[in-house]
């Protein structure tokens, strides 16, 4: 190795720590040799954030939360990729998000990054090849570093495209079965040609792959309402509602027939419960949670930290950690005072419970700029 590129790898290890530094986090190998090796800061969709924008807290924002890290922009879009660690770094592998900055909601992509980096592959070859043939095939001379360094074989540069959305879903769970999104969307078109079973195995196993992500749960649900099983969709908008918020996207990502409403997962899911409150099971209505959604407003930021206060007083801290940050994410732009009470009890929680990169990252972001209303 050259003194000059020594001196190079020198100087992206030396980031790579301070990115470690920033996010209290250990980054994955397939991540640190993408960056060692810089071998395309574009990945399509994906625009990577320079190792110095990532030290720097690039992409976060106030009223984000913590556990979501941000490392890219979305090719032509207001929104970011970004790992998700989960409370209490549940995943030894991240899954990642795509985060909706327009909309404010997050969503799976993939269930790690190697997963992630091969949808690129795929995805990016099928969003572009209409208007731009191959470009996002890298240089020749660089196949062989995918490959060996990153996993990906050198056939998904080179395979035929699929011929439309469905075969490209069917694709990306071949080479991820935990792509939870894929999973979703070919549920909804087994529903959309009569296949009620086969759509339910769909979202259940979404659910299983992602069961922090709230839309599952829906897509469950309004398949069993489609079929008068009021109890059984109960179950689902009752998961649904017991999801953080941001974590519920909007019912016109997906295909449900032109008669379904275009709205919040979760205000539907809400309204579902109070419609069909016969069908709710005794465990159900004794939840504090309960009277939130059937008699007040769940979007009231008020009402969410209120029910925080609550449920930290019965001992459910997870509970209320949920209902913290949906309150923030309800009120992260209010000229107020609640935003800045909430990061502090938000603080609290974390520092109680040890979890000191959350509560790193909750410092942090107290102090940013808030969004314009």
């Amino acid at each position: 190795m050259s003194r000059k590129k020594d001196a190079q790898f020198r100087d992206v290890e030396e980031a790579l720590r301070a990115i470690e530094a920033f996010w209290h986090w250990t980054l994955p190998g397939s991540f640190r040799h993408l960056y060692v090796h810089q071998m395309q800061t574009f990945f399509a969709p994906c625009e990577f954030f320079s190792p110095e924008e990532l030290a720097s807290g690039v992409g976060r924002v106030f009223g984000q939360i913590p556990q979501f890290l941000p490392f890219g922009r979305v090719a032509g879009e207001d929104s970011l990729y970004g790992f998700y660690l989960g409370p209490n770094r549940l995943f030894e592998a991240p899954p990642i998000l795509y985060w909706n900055q327009g909309e404010g909601f997050l969503r799976p992509v993939a269930s790690d990054f190697e997963s992630f980096l091969r949808r690129c592959v795929i995805a990016g070859r099928y969003e572009t090849d209409d208007e731009w043939p191959g470009a996002a095939l890298p240089e020749r001379a660089r196949l062989d570093l995918f490959r060996t360094l990153l996993s990906i074989p050198q056939t998904l540069f080179r395979d035929v495209l699929p011929g439309n959305d469905t075969e490209l879903y069917q694709r990306l769970v071949g080479l991820d079965a935990q792509d939870c999104v894929s999973l979703c969307h070919l549920g909804c078109a087994a529903r959309a040609n009569g296949e009620g079973e086969r759509a339910l195995d769909f979202f259940h196993r979404a659910s299983e792959a992602a069961p922090w992500f709230g839309d599952p749960s829906y897509l469950m649900a309004d398949a069993y309402r489609r079929h008068e099983n009021f109890s059984r969709a109960m179950s689902g908008y009752w998961a649904v509602v017991q999801h953080h918020v941001s974590f519920c996207t909007r019912t016109w990502e997906w295909d449900l027939g032109e008669d379904h409403p275009d709205a919040d997962v979760y205000e539907i899911a809400a309204d579902a419960i109070t419609q069909f409150q016969e069908a709710a099971t005794a465990e159900m209505k004794s939840s504090r949670l309960w009277r939130i959604i059937t008699r007040e407003d769940p979007y009231d930021p008020d009402v969410r930290e209120q029910l925080a206060t609550r449920l930290l007083e019965d001992g459910k801290n997870a509970d209320a950690e949920r209902e913290i940050l949906t309150a923030l994410s309800l009120c992260g732009a209010e000229r107020c005072k609640q935003p800045d009470r909430l990061y502090a009890r938000l603080l609290g929680l974390y520092e109680r419970a040890n979890r000191e990169r959350d509560a790193a990252l909750v410092m942090y972001d107290r102090a940013l700029p808030r969004p314009a209303n």
